[in-house]
């Protein structure tokens, strides 16, 4: 009988020891807790990721149509392909080439009417100074608000496109002059970069 009684009490320690012994490697798992209190760990979202902020250009401001148009007149000095271009289409063509110096499209654009120095005269001078001053103009109005032709300034051959921005309680506009010459708008402006040039060479002296 004394024996029956030592054998439960052995077996009952056994099964205690063992039971503590399970309870000492059990890991409860906890969730891990973001800073918003979810209880589910962040995934990476796609949409979180910022997109390439496309770059200003005033090429985009044509149609796809002028936008081929200009693109070719570029490669082939065909001025049919600028026939269709309003004169508003024109100074937006005018302050592209401003925006990325080209000279070239700048003197083809620019009206003539006699007063044009040659190709690379007009390129030397332009590029030594008025480049920097017209690449600022470029950059000053690219979030423009309007262009337009100016009232009552529209001819036949002649006209006055206004270009204007504004930042808070501040509003600048240009006023640029153009005329028709080989059935083109082209900008009446050798003038002004003449006036930026004999500025530039007298700081100079």
């Amino acid at each position: 009988m004394n024996k029956s009684k030592r054998c439960i009490a052995i077996a009952a320690i056994l099964s205690l020891s063992s039971a503590c012994s399970t309870s000492n490697t059990v890991i409860p798992e906890t969730p891990v807790q973001t800073a918003k209190g979810s209880q589910h760990p962040r995934t990476s979202n796609p949409t979180d990721e910022k997109k390439p902020t496309e770059k200003f250009s005033y090429l985009k401001k044509l149609s796809p149509q002028k936008q081929e148009a200009l693109i070719r007149f570029k490669s082939q000095s065909d001025m049919r392909e600028l026939h269709n271009f309003t004169p508003e289409e024109m100074v937006l063509v005018y302050l592209y080439s401003l925006s990325i110096g080209d000279p070239g499209l700048l003197y083809d654009i620019t009206y003539n009417g006699g007063q044009l120095p040659d190709k690379d005269q007009f390129w030397d001078e332009y590029l030594e100074y008025a480049h920097t001053y017209d690449s600022e103009t470029a950059i000053h109005y690219r979030y423009y608000d309007s262009i337009e032709v100016e009232e009552g300034t529209a001819e036949e051959s002649r006209v006055t496109v206004v270009i204007m921005v504004s930042l808070e309680t501040m509003t600048h506009s240009m006023a640029l002059g153009l005329r028709k010459e080989d059935e083109v708008w082209k900008l009446d402006i050798y003038h002004l970069i003449k006036e930026h040039i004999h500025k530039a060479k007298a700081n100079k002296k």
